[in-house]
């Protein structure tokens, strides 16, 4: 009779008096998360460009966009005592501004700053900073010459900083998931998980 009511368990929240007992313990591999944290940074940039200029003028204002994903570089970790560490990481931002539009002239750069945080980040854990992101970016045309461009930029990037590795985990479980028959109507969907800076 136990073993019938567990096999009627399916995944999502316990009932009132509680989860049964798993079934079994089992061996998976998966990006631990250590330790994480994130920050809003500004910055400021010029980019001084050759190519498409013919039609610009000082005031101008230039589209700008991230241009795939935002890394992060490790430049040195210093011991901070219980298991923390002081990284400090040169993260890199691909933009990419669109000069114009016939014909279309794009120019790729890529923005580098300094970011240093204290993480439980242990030796052969390293930072990752996929998730970042940049939430506006502004150029405008600031100076035109003959041969040459300037333009300015101001960005705002939320940085996020995860010390992930992948480790393999004992976890207790109810066996494999069975995908229930598809349904026409919408059902009760997941939450979005919770936004960090976005």
């Amino acid at each position: 009779m136990e073993e019938a009511k567990i096999s009627q368990i399916t995944p999502g929240m316990c009932p009132p008096e509680g989860c049964p007992p798993p079934t079994r313990i089992e061996c998976i591999v998966v990006d631990k998360v250590y330790d994480s944290c994130f920050q809003i940074n500004d910055l400021s940039r010029d980019v001084t460009i050759t190519d498409f200029i013919a039609n610009l003028s000082e005031g101008d204002v230039i589209p700008c966009e991230q241009n795939g994903d935002i890394t992060c570089t490790e430049i040195s970790r210093v011991d901070a005592g219980g298991g923390f560490f002081t990284v400090t990481i040169l993260v890199s931002v691909p933009v990419a501004l669109t000069i114009s539009t016939e014909p279309l002239g794009i120019v790729e750069r890529t923005f580098t700053f300094t970011k240093t945080a204290t993480l439980c980040c242990p030796p052969g854990v390293s930072p990752d900073c996929s998730e970042s992101r940049v939430l506006f970016c502004n150029c405008v045309v600031t100076n035109v010459t003959s041969s040459s461009a300037t333009i300015s930029c101001t960005l705002q990037v939320c940085v996020v900083i995860k010390c992930i590795l992948a480790v393999q985990l004992l976890v207790p479980s109810y066996g494999f998931c069975v995908p229930a028959p598809c349904i026409t109507l919408p059902g009760v969907c997941p939450p979005t998980p919770p936004a960090q800076c976005f």
